[in-house]
């Protein structure tokens, strides 16, 4: 398969943060913040079908933005080979991106030390 960068593509996934104490006020600015830095990580494999949902990858930060342990994909993943390459592609930006630094002046440590993203298929 083909890659391209999600910089092309800014809108393909959404950033929430998980954590269920995080300040509402700075939740937008960090949501801003995790898309910009894993837009530029992120290598969406080309041509995929239609049947490809939207994955969810869990993961934790350290106090200094560094992963802590690795992330998962929330739920089950399809077993056909497009999907998997798609979350594995998920898995991959995140990885690639670590350390999130800069975080700690948007918000308290409490509101990203757990993270959740969802990566969906570009609309072409």
């Amino acid at each position: 398969m083909r890659l391209r960068r999600a910089v092309a593509i800014p809108a393909a996934f959404v950033v929430v943060a998980a954590s269920a104490n995080a300040d509402e006020a700075g939740r937008p600015a960090l949501a801003t913040a995790l898309h910009h830095k894993i837009a530029q990580c992120w290598a969406v494999p080309s041509d995929l079908p239609a049947h490809v949902k939207a994955v969810r990858v869990k993961f934790a930060l350290t106090q200094a933005g560094e992963l802590d342990g690795s992330p998962a994909i929330e739920g089950p993943v399809g077993g056909d080979p497009a999907t998997k390459a798609f979350a594995a592609s998920a898995i991959r930006a995140v990885v690639r991106c670590a350390p999130f630094t800069g975080l700690a002046q948007l918000a308290p440590y409490k509101a990203w030390k757990s993270v959740a993203v969802t990566f969906k298929r570009p609309e072409e």
